[in-house]
């Protein structure tokens, strides 16, 4: 039996695209990208990663503030803060 798991990721074509692109340029397979995202995710503390963009690095930041309240409280208190869809939706970030 094999100690392996296996992981199915949905995401839209365009992201694909540009991934696969982007693992391409720096020559290695996407798969192998993702191993090392989800190494560095797991083994360090907080995300574990370092996310090049300072507004993204600042959303993103403030996205998991906010999640690490909303854990301490356990969502008695209302919060306000960026959506894990703000994530998502980087090309309308208001700057």
């Amino acid at each position: 039996m094999t100690k392996f798991k296996q992981i199915t990721i949905r995401t839209d074509h365009e992201t694909y695209r540009v991934a696969k692109w982007k693992a391409d340029k720096l020559g290695l397979p996407l798969a192998t990208l993702l191993r090392v995202f989800l190494k560095a995710f797991t083994s360090q503390r907080g995300a574990g990663f370092y996310i090049g963009d300072g507004d993204l690095a600042h959303l993103f930041n403030r996205w998991m503030d906010k999640k690490q309240f909303e854990k301490i409280h356990g969502g008695r208190v209302a919060v306000i803060g960026p959506r894990l869809k703000d994530l998502f939706e980087l090309s309308e970030i208001k700057r």
